[in-house]
Parts: C-alpha cells; sequence; structure tokens
C-alpha cells in the first residue's frame, strides 16, 4: 500500500529517528511510505509561502550546526509526501491521497504539547484507512477535551500505545483494550541503525566518553561529572552548541561511548540497542510528568537500578545489565509488536 505517516516533526533527535525508524519497517513490509508534511511551506496561502523562503535561508546559514545536521538527516532519510496537513493549510481531498495513514510513534497525542491537536487524529480520514502505532500521550491521565478525545481516538481502526499508561487512558476513555507495542526505533537493530549513524565533524575525542543528553534542568551535573570521573572518562554533553549533533551523530556518540546519562527516552533506548550502560535521571521541568515512559521501559526490559528515582540507583546497576537477557527480551516485544503492525495493516487493505 501507499501509505501515509503522520508523526511530530520537530528538532529532536528521539523525533526524527523514530520516523525514520517507521519508514523504514513499513517499507519492509512491502510498502510505500511517505510522511506528511506538517508545514505547509509552498503548498499553502501566501503567508506560508514567505515562511519557507525565509526557511530556506535559515538552513544556509545553519549548514555547519546542528540544525543544518537535522535538516540533512531529512533531506537525506525521510522520504515527504507533497500532502500537508497543518493548522493553516491541509491538502484537499487527503482522505483519497492514500490507501493506509499510520499515526505515531512519539509522543504525538500530548495534550500539552502547543503544536499537537486534533490534527494528530487525523479527523478527515476515514476510520477504516488509519491505524495508530505506538503512539504516546506523554502524560499519565488526560484532564481536558475528555469527551473530544474519546471520540477521537474512537474513529481509528486499530490502535497501540507505546506505553501501559496510555493503554489505560485509552481503556479509561472508550472502554476499548489495546496493546502496548515497541517505539519503532527498537523494532531496528545496531547494525540498521549504522547505515545513517555519523562521526561528528567536529569531534576529536582523546578518552573514553560519558554521553550526556538532559533536556530538563541540568539539577545533577554534578553527579554525572562524578560517575565519569569514577571510570575516568570524559563527557560529551549533546547540549553543546559548540558540536554539530543532528540525529545521525547522536546515533553514533552513543554506540561508540562507554556510559549514556540522560534523561530522554530515545537516548536510552540507543544504549540498551547498543548494550551501552545506562544512567537515567528524572526531568526535572515544569512541564507534565513524563515519567510513565520510563516506567514502561524498564519493565520491558527487566533495568532494576537505573533510575535516578530507585533506592538501588548506583554504579553497580548500572554497569551489570544482563545484555542476553534484554536481547531476549527485546526479540519477543519485537515478534509480538510486528506482529500487531503486519495484522493492523491487512485490516486496512481489506477494507
Amino acid at each position: 500500500m501507499n501509505i501515509a505517516i503522520l508523526t511530530i516533526q520537530s528538532v529532536n533527535y528521539g523525533n526524527r529517528l523514530q520516523n525514520y525508524a517507521l519508514q523504514t519497517v513499513l517499507n519492509g513490509l512491502g510498502n510505500q511510505a511517505h510522511s506528511l508534511r506538517r508545514d505547509a511551506g509552498f503548498n499553502g496561502p501566501v503567508g506560508c509561502k514567505l515562511r519557507a523562503i525565509k526557511h530556506g535561508l535559515g538552513v544556509l546559514r545553519h549548514r555547519s550546526d546542528s540544525y543544518g545536521a537535522f535538516r540533512r538527516f531529512d533531506n537525506n532519510y525521510i522520504s515527504f509526501s507533497d500532502s500537508v496537513v497543518s493548522k493553516e493549510y491541509t491538502s484537499p481531498n487527503l482522505n483519497d491521497a492514500y490507501g493506509c495513514y499510520v499515526i505515531g510513534s512519539d509522543q504525538v497525542w500530548n495534550p500539552d504539547f502547543d503544536f499537537n491537536s486534533e490534527l494528530e487524529y487525523l479527523p478527515m480520514v476515514s476510520s477504516g484507512k488509519k491505524l495508530a502505532y505506538a503512539a504516546s500521550f506523554g502524560v499519565s491521565e488526560i484532564v481536558e477535551n475528555r469527551e473530544r478525545t474519546a471520540e477521537l481516538l474512537t474513529k481509528i481502526s486499530a490502535i497501540s500505545v507505546r506505553e501501559a499508561a496510555g493503554a489505560g487512558i485509552i481503556r479509561e476513555l472508550t472502554g476499548r483494550d489495546v496493546p502496548v507495542v515497541l517505539d519503532p526505533t527498537l523494532l531496528l537493530g545496531p547494525s540498521d541503525w549504522e547505515k545513517v549513524s555519523k562521526k561528528p565533524d567536529k569531534l576529536n575525542l582523546r578518552r573514553p566518553y560519558v554521553f550526556k543528553y538532559v533536556l530538563g534542568d541540568d539539577v545533577n551535573d554534578d553527579r554525572i561529572a562524578a560517575l565519569a570521573a569514577s571510570r575516568g572518562f570524559g563527557v560529551i554533553d549533546a547540549m553543546n552548541s559548540s558540536l554539530a549533533i543532528g540525529p545521525s551523530e547522536f546515533v553514533w556518540l552513543i554506540a561508540h561511548s562507554e556510559l549514556v546519562c540522560t534523561d530522554s527516552f530515545h537516548a536510552s533506548v540507543f544504549a540498551l540497542l547498543h548494550h551501552k550502560p545506562l544512567a537515567i535521571f528524572e526531568r526535572v521541568s515544569a512541564d507534565a510528568d513524563m515519567s510513565s515512559r520510563f516506567d514502561t521501559l524498564c519493565a520491558n526490559f527487566g533495568l532494576v537500578g537505573h533510575r535516578s528515582s530507585e533506592d538501588s540507583f548506583g554504579e553497580d546497576a548500572i554497569f551489570a545489565a544482563d545484555w542476553d537477557d534484554v536481547e531476549a527480551r527485546l526479540a519477543k516485544l519485537r515478534d509480538a509488536s510486528q506482529a500487531w503492525l503486519k495484522s493492523a495493516l491487512n485490516g486496512v487493505a481489506r477494507g
């Protein structure tokens, strides 16, 4: 089938990498997958065209920094559609453009993201043509617009979610039981990710290093520095603006690190995929509690003592992961996730 993917498109490592992973998995099943453009650009009204020109000029100015690295990743690895879904402009007759529409993954239904809206449920597309794979609410409960959210969910033919909390939300709102499946990034292995990884051009590695990626308030800097010092590691901080780190560089840096310290779900995922010791620090920010993502991840892979909120957190636990057990669990979860996706796609194909 020709498949359209609807997902968040932002300058965020995990978001771009899960988009690539879902596209790769869908294509591997014999489909032609394209990601719906979220910026109207030249397809939209005059105001959108002017912003598209400004955006193009901005890309030229950022050829050597992280923003440029993100743009190169999209240009090299993401297949975008001609069709557009945005708050300003949605392509006419979108329902007829593709045989199937896959919503997800990432926090595509997070109600706290101001760029999310009802469009994330594709209300203009027929119910039987759309499904959701590993969609995430990113929160543990829906407080506002509950009835409307329930209505939108009931008009999606097949739904799977990324976190157990998401399954609970859908059960509470609709009475519907939906499966928890793997984030698309976990459906690909290290050899698949090596195809898109790239060493940062400006990086001169003199010693083994900790890969640090903290999105919330950086209140654990001293703890991370102490972990690195105890092993004689340096620290490479992904938030260092002097390094041109895009999604490809992000994968490379984790794959070649000695330890990953993060509050990021996808940094944790890539640490697990590459068998890297992992220290998860609870995110400290003004945003809603996003810990449900790590609840499911750690439960799936039997990780104990890897979260800073645990009493058993520490070097002994961080550096003692049973990778054979992780791989055995991952194999079972992959089989179940891929089986669900194939079944859901077959359901759409049969009409």
